[in-house]
Protein backbone atom coordinates (compact mmCIF):
# COMPACT_ATOMS: atom_id res chain seq x y z
CA UNK A 1 0.00 0.00 0.00
CA UNK A 2 1.54 3.47 -1.06
CA UNK A 3 0.07 6.66 1.29
CA UNK A 4 0.33 10.33 -0.58
CA UNK A 5 2.35 12.92 1.15
CA UNK A 6 -1.18 14.56 2.28
CA UNK A 7 -2.55 11.28 3.46
CA UNK A 8 0.86 10.78 5.83
CA UNK A 9 0.39 14.45 6.81
CA UNK A 10 -3.14 13.50 7.77
CA UNK A 11 -2.11 10.14 9.90
CA UNK A 12 0.87 12.34 11.93
CA UNK A 13 -1.16 15.33 12.67
CA UNK A 14 -3.81 13.13 14.06
CA UNK A 15 -1.36 10.75 15.83
CA UNK A 16 0.03 13.93 17.58
CA UNK A 17 -2.72 16.88 17.82
CA UNK A 18 -6.19 14.78 17.60
CA UNK A 19 -8.65 14.97 20.51
CA UNK A 20 -8.01 11.47 21.36
CA UNK A 21 -5.35 9.48 21.72
CA UNK A 22 -2.81 11.48 20.74
CA UNK A 23 0.69 12.77 21.87
CA UNK A 24 -1.53 15.61 23.17
CA UNK A 25 -4.42 14.45 24.44
CA UNK A 26 -1.90 11.90 26.30
CA UNK A 27 0.13 15.06 27.41
CA UNK A 28 -2.99 16.67 28.75
CA UNK A 29 -3.84 13.71 30.95
CA UNK A 30 -0.44 14.57 33.24
CA UNK A 31 -1.21 16.57 35.95
CA UNK A 32 1.35 18.44 36.88
CA UNK A 33 4.62 17.96 36.77
CA UNK A 34 5.28 15.03 34.41
CA UNK A 35 7.05 12.32 35.49
CA UNK A 36 10.21 10.93 34.60
CA UNK A 37 9.30 8.32 32.50
CA UNK A 38 7.18 10.84 30.61
CA UNK A 39 9.75 13.40 29.79
CA UNK A 40 11.87 10.38 28.91
CA UNK A 41 9.11 9.26 26.29
CA UNK A 42 8.99 12.83 25.11
CA UNK A 43 12.49 12.91 24.73
CA UNK A 44 12.76 9.84 22.82
CA UNK A 45 10.53 10.68 20.50
CA UNK A 46 11.92 14.09 19.82
CA UNK A 47 15.37 12.61 19.21
CA UNK A 48 13.74 9.84 17.28
CA UNK A 49 11.25 12.06 14.54
CA UNK A 50 15.07 14.64 14.78
CA UNK A 51 17.02 11.75 13.77
CA UNK A 52 14.19 10.44 10.79
CA UNK A 53 14.35 14.14 9.40
CA UNK A 54 18.06 14.51 9.40
CA UNK A 55 18.06 11.10 6.53
CA UNK A 56 14.81 12.23 4.62
CA UNK A 57 16.43 15.66 4.93
CA UNK A 58 19.65 13.67 3.16
CA UNK A 59 17.63 12.00 0.97
CA UNK A 60 15.44 13.84 -0.62
CA UNK A 61 17.23 17.46 -0.72
CA UNK A 62 14.24 19.09 1.78
CA UNK A 63 14.67 21.09 5.00
CA UNK A 64 16.37 19.53 7.66
CA UNK A 65 14.11 20.09 11.08
CA UNK A 66 14.79 23.16 13.39
CA UNK A 67 17.71 22.47 15.37
CA UNK A 68 15.85 24.21 18.38
CA UNK A 69 12.30 22.68 18.11
CA UNK A 70 10.72 20.98 20.79
CA UNK A 71 8.50 18.02 20.40
CA UNK A 72 5.28 20.30 19.82
CA UNK A 73 7.09 22.77 17.58
CA UNK A 74 8.88 19.49 16.14
CA UNK A 75 5.34 17.96 15.05
CA UNK A 76 3.76 20.81 13.91
CA UNK A 77 6.94 21.54 11.53
CA UNK A 78 6.86 17.48 10.53
CA UNK A 79 3.25 17.80 9.05
CA UNK A 80 3.78 20.55 7.01
CA UNK A 81 7.26 18.93 5.84
CA UNK A 82 5.25 15.84 5.00
CA UNK A 83 2.63 17.86 2.64
CA UNK A 84 5.53 19.21 0.80
CA UNK A 85 7.08 16.07 -0.14
CA UNK A 86 6.17 14.26 -3.97
CA UNK A 87 4.88 10.97 -4.49
CA UNK A 88 8.58 10.37 -6.30
CA UNK A 89 10.42 11.65 -2.60
CA UNK A 90 8.32 9.03 -0.74
CA UNK A 91 9.87 6.19 -3.04
CA UNK A 92 13.53 7.26 -2.00
CA UNK A 93 15.20 4.83 -0.01
CA UNK A 94 17.24 5.50 3.53
CA UNK A 95 18.46 2.83 4.72
CA UNK A 96 17.37 0.46 2.48
CA UNK A 97 13.47 1.15 3.02
CA UNK A 98 11.26 3.72 1.14
CA UNK A 99 10.81 6.90 2.68
CA UNK A 100 7.06 6.63 2.88
CA UNK A 101 7.37 3.73 4.72
CA UNK A 102 9.80 4.80 6.97
CA UNK A 103 7.02 7.83 7.90
CA UNK A 104 3.93 5.29 8.03
CA UNK A 105 6.10 3.18 10.85
CA UNK A 106 6.88 6.55 12.61
CA UNK A 107 3.13 7.40 12.59
CA UNK A 108 3.03 3.64 14.64
CA UNK A 109 5.59 5.35 16.70
CA UNK A 110 4.07 8.07 17.88
CA UNK A 111 0.78 6.43 18.23
CA UNK A 112 2.63 3.76 20.68
CA UNK A 113 4.37 6.32 22.44
CA UNK A 114 0.98 8.61 22.91
CA UNK A 115 -0.36 5.23 24.75
CA UNK A 116 2.80 5.05 26.81
CA UNK A 117 2.35 8.51 28.37
CA UNK A 118 -1.27 8.09 28.79
CA UNK A 119 -0.55 4.73 30.77
CA UNK A 120 2.06 6.68 32.56
CA UNK A 121 -0.75 8.98 33.56
CA UNK A 122 -2.90 6.51 35.31
CA UNK A 123 -0.35 5.41 37.67
CA UNK A 124 -0.35 6.72 41.18
CA UNK A 125 3.03 7.85 42.24
CA UNK A 126 4.26 7.12 45.80
CA UNK A 127 7.22 9.45 47.36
Amino acid sequence: MSLLPHDLARLLEGAQQGPHYSVRAALALADGQPSPRIAALVAALTGSKRALWQGIAQVTGSTPPPDDAGLIRLAEWEVQAVRALTPEQLSLRLNGRAVGELLLEHVREVLWTAGQIAAQTNRVRMA
